[in-house]
């Protein structure tokens, strides 16, 4: 039987922290192989976060098995290199199983590649699609030499004497955003570890508690591990524990016993706060996200909550809307 074929396009993330510089890569399918190389630059756009793709003229594909790359870590002063077979029947399970779009109400499915270069040579597998990313694959490069002389032509600037130094110290070169750079200045580069830390999940599930007569509509929110869901209609009655990493954004909307809409978003987390909270309550625990909004929808307070116990999270940046239409 023919392989049933998908649209798909690669994309790469990398630290805002750790920027990367791309050598070249691949990710490989039967009938079609999405490639990288210099021309893709520097990338930084954050942890999880997809930055540009290129269009290819092939518009439909077969599921890859494999994933190449060879890139220059620039913090590090050194490069990866690695090549690594996909778990292609898990990934073709989840693109048949696809994804309801909230807005059209259809069904649809993932629509590229995120591949992500962490420092130490770490490389993680994630496929995108409307309101959701999943993790796939976690694979480890080894670093590797590259001489100048053996380097094709369009990758030899990476070689310059000075090259990583202005990149990294050079405000004009715009490496870095101000609020990144700041904080480097200030704090120096986080652990190079803190990518592991990011990928350890927990049993928990949201919960919003509204006034009497409200209606929750749905719930985004974005992990430290890279991973998104969007839950609403179906998955949102269905919301129960699941293994996830510690969120890093969320957002819902709701409505009132009136029918008028509001909406919450929590823009940032004090990482430390964050972690700390859930590391106080488990892994082994189920564990409640709880927003509670207030009775006249002006503020909402947060706190994780398990059989036992029940912590304040006080350091979040929370924002309400009024009423929407």
């Amino acid at each position: 039987m023919e392989e049933k074929k998908y649209s798909w396009l690669g994309t790469i993330s990398a630290p805002q922290e750790f920027p990367m510089e791309i050598y070249s890569g691949s990710i490989i399918a039967d009938d079609f192989t999405y490639n990288f190389d210099s021309i893709w630059g520097t990338q930084n756009t954050g942890w999880g976060n997809d930055g540009g793709t290129m269009s290819v003229s092939t518009t439909q594909m077969e599921i890859p098995h494999a994933l190449e790359f060879t890139w220059y870590s620039l913090v590090e002063g050194k490069f990866y290199t690695g090549k690594w077979k996909l778990d292609k029947e898990k990934i073709v399970k989840l693109f048949e199983e696809g994804l309801v779009d909230q807005d059209t109400h259809k069904k649809t499915t993932y629509d590229a590649f995120v591949v992500g270069l962490a420092p130490k040579g770490r490389v993680v597998l994630w496929i995108k699609g409307t309101g959701n990313q999943k993790e796939v694959g976690v694979f480890q490069a080894h670093d590797t030499i590259i001489k100048e002389e053996k380097a094709y032509d369009n990758a030899r600037y990476m070689f310059k004497e000075g090259f990583a130094d202005r990149m990294l110290n050079d405000p004009s070169y715009k490496t870095f955003k101000p609020e990144v750079r700041e904080k480097i200045q200030q704090h120096g580069y986080p652990s190079e570890d803190i990518y592991d830390v990011y990928r350890e999940k927990y049993n928990w599930k949201p919960e919003v508690i509204l006034t009497e007569g409200g209606k929750w509509i749905d719930f985004g929110f974005n992990n430290y591990n890279g991973e998104q869901e969007n839950l609403f209609g179906e998955s949102l009655n269905n919301n129960h524990y699941q293994k996830r990493a510690v969120p890093k954004f969320c957002g819902f909307y709701w409505m009132d016993k009136e029918k008028n809409r509001y909406a919450i978003w929590i823009d940032s987390f004090d990482e430390k706060e964050i972690f700390d909270v859930f590391g106080k309550l488990g892994k082994e625990e189920n564990i409640d996200f709880v927003i509670k909004v207030n009775a006249d929808n002006t503020e909402a307070n947060l706190f994780l909550k398990t059989k036992n116990q029940e912590l304040p999270v006080t350091k979040a940046k929370i924002r309400l809307s009024g009423k929407i239409g």
